[in-house]
């Protein structure tokens, strides 16, 4: 705890609206695992406060102008998809706040590139919360009930944790181990404590159950590895082994990870001659894709709006809606369950172009730092935010405020920290 307190005994040097700030900003996780409500109304408090210095303060600087402008054409692409949608009270909203994402994505990376200490305090009480997060996992892996005796909805299937209710253990430790493990692996003194809690987060996302969000922490590790020190790789394949043992045990005596991650993956897979294609399709998830590719088809250029893919479920929608035809062989669920299928339904050719171009646009302009200055945190930032854009794996909307506060956090610390290293030419 030392590490902490070392760094909290200096905070007497900043002002108390900053002390707020940082204060929200640490406790973002535990927000997010209370409800979408509670991280909803810190992104809020955190927009209006940065509207305020800017507008009054003049305290705002613009730091990544690239970045803005990729922000401004997302929020152009999505006033015009609000004019184009089927029902425009769904899609509205949803796509007019947007605007307190750039508010808060520019206000980030001001108030971190200019506070190093700030920056490292939040990423080390992040730790502090998500190693008793993933304790409470385990524990609840192992009794059916977590610390304060919460059961998961599916507790032979999926863990939740504090979260209750909510199955999105796996995408909230996803979305923060890596800035947390590549901090302290970027570190020589924390290395080994920061492979070891990397590892560890690992195994907490399997456990859960969530099996695609588990399947993207491993392609993330499999380009992480060719950045770590040679002097490491005994540990680093001392813990892979260690983690694969485990994984190895957990499916081969727990009945439910042997149906879900054997049966259900691998041994269809093999009947379907390892045809990805061909296996997705007989999925569930496939009868969602395929329903948000039909929807595709009958509103090609703008897609159907902005949180309109719900209306499958609604009853009789092909005469309120004026479709072509009925939507067959499908499942209607209140999101396609995968970036590509949302982008396209929804927001059509226009929407996935403007995706692709702000993605393409930040890939390069970044690349040459990333590869060049090979900062094991920026690396780890830089393939966190690309993994969201991984295809075929099921995630989350994009575009509702619990996967939106994660990923453009995410997006706002790579850009503090790449300010941050630039600052001091690291």
């Amino acid at each position: 705890m030392n590490f902490i307190i070392k760094d909290i005994n200096q905070l007497n040097k900043i002002t108390i609206t900053d002390r707020i700030t940082l204060l929200i900003y640490s406790f973002i996780p535990i927000f997010l695992i209370i409800g979408t409500g509670v991280s909803e109304l810190a992104i809020i408090i955190l927009s209006l406060k940065f509207t305020i210095d800017f507008l009054f303060l003049k305290k705002i600087k613009f730091h990544n102008k690239e970045l803005i402008y990729f922000l401004l054409l997302i929020y152009l692409s999505l006033i015009i998809n609000s004019y184009f949608s089927v029902n425009s009270e769904n899609s509205f909203l949803r796509n007019i706040f947007f605007f307190k994402y750039i508010i808060f994505i520019i206000g980030t990376i001001d108030f971190f590139s200019k506070r190093e200490l700030a920056f490292t305090l939040v990423i080390k009480i992040w730790t502090i919360i998500l190693i008793v997060f993933s304790i409470d996992l385990f524990i609840q892996f192992f009794t059916q009930k977590n610390m304060i005796g919460i059961e998961s909805p599916l507790k032979y299937h999926r863990l939740s944790g504090f979260m209750g209710d909510e199955l999105k253990a796996g995408a909230l430790i996803l979305s923060f181990c890596f800035i947390i493990s590549g901090y302290f692996i970027n570190h020589n003194q924390y290395k080994l404590s920061g492979l070891i809690l990397l590892f560890l987060f690992l195994m907490t996302i399997f456990i859960t159950g969530d099996r695609s969000n588990f399947f993207k922490s491993i392609l993330i590790v499999s380009f992480l590895i060719f950045f770590i020190d040679k002097k490491h790789i005994k540990q680093i394949i001392g813990l892979f082994l260690i983690s694969i043992s485990l994984i190895i045990i957990i499916i081969s005596t727990h009945h439910v990870f042997k149906e879900r991650f054997q049966n259900k993956i691998f041994n269809e897979l093999k009947q379907n001659e390892f045809n990805i294609n061909k296996f997705i399709k007989q999925t569930e998830y496939g009868k969602i894709y395929n329903s948000a590719y039909e929807l595709f088809l009958e509103k090609k250029v703008f897609g159907v709006g902005n949180k309109n893919y719900r209306i499958l479920c609604e009853k009789d929608y092909k005469n309120k809606y004026s479709f072509k035809k009925e939507i067959k062989n499908s499942r209607c669920n209140t999101h396609p369950h995968q970036i590509y299928y949302e982008i396209l339904s929804e927001h059509g050719i226009f929407g996935l172009t403007i995706l692709i171009i702000c993605l393409l646009g930040f890939i390069y302009t970044n690349f040459v730092f990333v590869f060049k200055k090979r900062n094991f945190l920026s690396i780890s930032l830089f393939f966190s935010i690309l993994i969201v854009f991984i295809p075929l794996l099921p995630g989350g909307s994009f575009f509702t405020s619990f996967n939106a506060t994660m990923f453009w956090l995410n997006v706002s610390f790579y850009y503090s920290y790449k300010n941050l290293c630039i600052k001091r030419k690291y």
